[in-house]
């Protein structure tokens, strides 16, 4: 299938129906952040406009052509199996992992031996052609690079074997650099961070008016991950396919193509109920309510009932699950899942930039929701959030503790860092007892 230069959706149902996963094996992601500016409202990115094939208007970092973050994700050694827009943003979803594009930032997530770090020289050469000729890495505002420990760190390419040639690698790019490693490093389940870009209090060139500042204040930035390993296997086996690759896995209905690939994601979607996190009346079942001991400031208040989403998923052959979901109504929110149900290496991540407040979706129900669907032995909570962005989340998530012991959860660790840019960071780890 041919795409336009810039496009509202696309599908490659070949290489859907083609890809084989068989021999697929590190599920932990490589999550790499930039925000090349702060916002869409600065006058770099609005000057930057053109239009989709069905005329969705694009702005900075989403006008740059379609066959540019293809040649941009062949250095990552991944490819684009589809693609879904909104208003608010553009969504890949990869052979490994996913890719976000706004205006103003983009989020790479890759698994596997991809070398993700690899598309950085070719990200700011692009950037430079069609947005703004002086722009560097040294110019960006903001950029995060964090993983957890992988299972098969042997396996990796390059500067991806280890943490501390990452790292080199990074602060060629970037100033301002720091590197973290979070939890206990004495096993092999731990975290790792790089934060680097302008400090706040640097002058830059990105003006902003009063109101565009008065909107940023009011939508904190927010990015909520759980890392989930040793699934239980009747859970996991919902993310097993029968599926053969290839012409059987393509659907030709008359003039439209379609593949299985695609077609049991969705299913798998629904019936695993990973399209239903954010809604209000999931059924918690045998999951004890995660509002219990928690303070009423905690409680789910506000009417979600208007954040739709626009979901795209994939079901790998033999194994294996993808999915990126993006808010088509309400926002640049999104929320992305990637499954390796292997026995012995099973792994499951979920993550959301969604902006839980205690006047929306309760970041606790999403939390036991994921947990239900995926019931783990061991999983790991990440939340960096803007400093100033309300406590009551961090109080939330410390909090459910109390809720998880009863389900034979024993937390960790905890560990809170103050991070650069007015962020903060709460990472949390569980043990099935």
């Amino acid at each position: 299938m041919v795409a336009p230069a810039v496009i509202s959706e696309y599908v490659d149902h070949e290489l859907s129906a083609n890809l084989d996963s068989t021999f697929a094996f590190e599920g932990p992601e490589k999550l790499l952040e930039i925000w090349c500016w702060p916002d869409e409202d600065i006058d770099i990115v609005k000057d930057s406009v053109s239009y989709t094939d069905n005329g969705i208007r694009l702005q900075g970092l989403r006008t740059i052509p379609f066959e540019n973050w293809v040649k941009l994700l062949d250095l990552v050694s991944c490819k684009i199996l589809s693609v879904k827009s909104s208003k608010f943003m553009d969504a890949y979803l990869l052979s490994e992992s996913s890719l976000f594009v706004f205006p103003h930032k983009i989020i790479l997530k890759t698994c596997g031996t991809t070398t993700t770090l690899f598309c950085l020289d070719e990200l700011f050469e692009v950037i430079q052609k069609f947005i703004s000729k002086k722009f560097t890495s040294k110019d960006i505002y903001k950029i995060f690079y964090s993983r957890r420990s992988f299972m098969f760190p042997e396996k990796q390419q390059s500067v991806h074997k280890d943490w501390k040639n990452e790292v080199k690698l990074l602060d060629n790019h970037f100033i301002n650099g720091k590197s973290y490693v979070v939890g206990n490093s004495n096993c092999d389940d731990h975290w790792y961070l790089y934060t680097g870009g302008k400090i706040e209090n640097e002058e830059d060139d990105c003006e902003v008016d009063s109101e565009v500042e008065s909107n940023i204040f009011r939508l904190k930035d927010q990015t909520f991950e759980i890392l989930m390993t040793d699934l239980h296997p009747e859970n996991a086996e919902q993310f097993v396919t029968s599926r053969t690759p290839g012409y059987q896995s393509l659907i030709n209905n008359g003039a439209e193509e379609d593949d299985l690939g695609h077609e049991f994601g969705l299913k798998t979607m629904a019936s695993s109920k990973l399209d239903s996190v954010f809604e209000k009346d999931y059924n918690f079942q045998d999951l004890p309510s995660p509002k219990e001991n928690f303070d009423d400031t905690d409680q789910m208040v506000g009417d979600v009932s208007d954040l739709n989403f626009i979901h795209d998923a994939f079901s790998f052959s033999p194994c294996g699950y993808s999915s990126n979901s993006i808010s088509s109504n309400n926002g640049g929110y999104y929320y992305t899942l990637h499954i390796t149900p292997e026995s012995g290496w099973s792994y499951a991540s979920f993550e959301t930039n969604y902006p839980f407040s205690p006047n929306s979706v309760s970041i606790s129900d999403v939390l036991f929701k994921v947990l239900k669907i995926f019931k783990p032995g061991k999983f790991s909570v990440t939340l960096i959030s803007e400093e100033d962005s309300n406590d009551d989340i961090f109080n939330s998530l410390t909090k459910c503790d109390k809720a998880l012991k009863k389900i034979n959860y024993k937390k960790n660790e905890k560990i809170i860092y103050d991070l650069n840019n007015n962020y903060k960071l709460l990472y949390l780890h569980f043990e099935k007892n």
